[in-house]
């Protein structure tokens, strides 16, 4: 596994270098960019369903101080999902 990471590693750096967009298609690359993609669903999975679990909750819950302490914890959900799908 470290040999596959140091090679994606270094075409990264290579591709970024040469026009900024990591592009390489080597098996090592393609295994690296399909980790990647896991992590990421494993972040973002928990996050989705805390969001819409809490927007099932605000749809039924009157105006008040306890809806508005919900909605920040909803919107810090969103800012979480945002910043793990910019990774």
């Amino acid at each position: 596994m470290k040999a596959i990471r140091a090679t994606a590693n270094a075409h990264l750096r290579r591709d970024m270098q040469a026009g900024g967009k990591w592009v390489c298609q080597c098996d090592n690359c393609h295994e690296i960019r399909s980790l990647i993609g896991v992590e990421k669903t494993l972040e973002v999975g928990p996050l989705v369903r805390k969001i819409v679990h809490i927007e099932e909750q605000l749809n039924t819950m009157p105006e008040g101080p306890d809806r508005q302490v919900l909605l920040e914890h909803f919107l810090k959900f969103h800012d979480e999902l945002a910043e793990v799908m910019s990774k």
